[in-house]
């Protein structure tokens, strides 16, 4: 199996029939939204309640209340909230195959075949500014009540808010055509899916940095460049973090006991882990559990 086979979500959005999902997520007050992952389905991600910024390929995007971002087929993405705000955010994830309706299909031969191959490329964000967006973030928001209500006819319901959210894209020609991928820019993403995919899967041992480098096929100095340069982080405050994020999802079980939590999730030293916890939750992780329990 492939490096970017095992960082790939490995989720079925919807079924072969009916390749969609939408995913309702009310986060609370927490401030991490979503691990870094990515997937070949075409994600709308809508933001109801509360404000964020998700990192899109290394790219920070500022998301508020009513806004939208769109997410392109394998990109890289993660989210946090701002100023601990209570944040609540829909993602819409579907497979391109869901607007194909025949195997000789005008539409998807001239509109969605260059963005399922890379060629063409979604706007990041979509806000009110215009007639365009507001009728867009419509659409999206008619998505997610459709889906959740599922009324007699909501597939169809949703087939066409979908196709006239890319009309309206179109037409205003808000898609990004990509003459040629960035073989650079690829390059580095895909030694950060690597290295991501690696502390996935060993967050548990003991991660030194040289041990990422070798991974991502860099000295030590180029690859903590690169790293930060893509993630906004150093890898060690990246593995931290992820850590911590680990912990905080062991926590909801009553029976495990913190010191046996931070083992589990790769500190040796028990001081340094409250230190850490403290330090991105502003709080012990007894303190936390207190208060999500």
């Amino acid at each position: 199996m492939s490096d970017k086979r095992l960082l790939k979500e490995n989720v079925s959005h919807g079924n072969s029939s009916f390749p969609l999902c939408v995913y309702n997520n009310d986060l609370g007050y927490k401030e991490h939204l979503l691990d870094y992952h990515w997937h070949d389905e075409i994600e709308f991600l809508y933001m109801s309640k509360g404000k964020a910024v998700f990192q899109i390929d290394s790219v920070p995007v500022e998301l508020h209340e009513n806004e939208a971002i769109l997410i392109n087929s394998g990109e890289i993405h993660s989210g946090y909230s701002l100023d601990h705000s209570y944040c609540v955010y829909h993602a819409v994830v579907f497979s391109l195959e869901l607007l194909c309706s025949s195997p000789q299909d005008i539409c998807y031969d001239r509109y969605f075949a260059p963005l399922a191959g890379g060629r063409h490329k979604l706007p990041q964000k979509i806000t009110e500014k215009n007639s365009w967006g507001k009728a867009i973030l419509e659409h999206i928001r008619n998505i997610i009540n459709s889906f959740t209500s599922k009324a007699e006819g909501y597939e169809m319901d949703i087939k066409s808010s979908i196709f006239k959210i890319f009309s309206l894209l179109f037409a205003n020609n808000a898609i990004i055509c990509l003459p040629q991928k960035s073989t650079v820019k690829q390059y580095k993403t895909e030694r950060l899916k690597k290295v991501l995919n690696f502390i996935k899967e060993n967050y548990q041992d003991k991660i030194s940095i040289d041990d990422l480098a070798k991974e991502a096929n860099l000295t030590r100095y180029h690859f903590c460049r690169l790293f930060k340069s893509l993630t906004g982080q150093t890898p060690v405050e990246y593995i931290n973090c992820f850590r911590i994020n680990q912990a905080i999802r062991l926590l909801e079980d009553e029976n495990l006991k913190i010191m046996d939590i931070a083992l589990e999730v790769g500190f040796d030293n028990f001081s340094y882990f409250i230190k850490k916890f403290r330090e991105y939750k502003n709080c012990t992780p007894s303190e936390y559990r207190r208060l999500m329990l």
